[in-house]
């Protein structure tokens, strides 16, 4: 009796088995004959893209020249009073006369000579040193022939010497020359003299001096 029912279990399993197999292969079949149907119309979307143009490049710049009737002078008339502005089209400028201009007068017994004289080594005044530098050579120097016409014997200017850490003077400052003249028989006699070192305790310095030179003819 069991054997008869595992018969038919069996039978029925195979049957169902070969009825599912011709569906799925009916089932094929229908499905490659059904032509897939194409759309009738295909819509693209069309977009335009439109290149902006350049701004067009600025003008050239020129320069505009005033015209020689808008042109302004300035004229300065005077040289002591206000300035005075005067506007015309030529450019014009009025220079004083020479005989309008004064000289200033020159002070020769103020007279202040500059040399080029600069150095690191300290300056003291004469009575700050050890000793005061004498005189070691000197050149006799004539006085001008406009001096001896006074009939002077004897000339004692003052001069103010810098005497430089070698014994060499140069002129500060020309206190009194007493005649315009001898300024420069002065400047002449500085220049070929020549002094002991200035020191101070033992070291040598260079030394403002007032000193008195005096010059005698006969």
């Amino acid at each position: 009796m069991n054997k008869i029912k595992l018969t038919v279990l069996r039978i029925i399993t195979s049957v169902s088995a070969i009825g599912l197999a011709l569906a799925l292969f009916i089932g094929m079949v229908v499905l490659d004959k059904v032509d897939v149907e194409a759309p009738d119309k295909l819509i693209v979307n069309q977009v335009d893209v439109a290149m902006l143009t350049p701004p067009p490049p600025p003008p050239p710049l020129t320069q505009t020249s005033q015209a020689a009737s808008d042109s302004t002078a300035l004229n300065v008339m005077g040289l002591g009073g206000p300035v005075k502005v005067q506007y015309g089209i030529k450019n014009t400028m009025q220079i004083p006369k020479f005989e309008d201009i004064k000289l200033p007068k020159l002070e020769l017994d103020k007279l202040e000579i500059v040399s080029h004289f600069s150095s690191s080594v300290p300056m003291l005044k004469v009575e700050h040193l050890d000793r005061v530098p004498k005189v070691v050579s000197q050149r006799y120097v004539r006085p001008p022939k406009s001096v001896r016409k006074y009939g002077q014997k004897r000339i004692e200017t003052s001069v103010e010497l810098i005497i430089d850490q070698t014994g060499k003077p140069y002129v500060k400052k020309i206190i009194d020359p007493v005649f315009p003249e001898m300024v420069e028989t002065i400047r002449t006699w500085v220049q070929h003299a020549k002094f002991e070192v200035p020191k101070k305790e033992g070291k040598a310095v260079q030394a403002v001096y007032l000193y008195g030179i005096n010059f005698n003819y006969g």
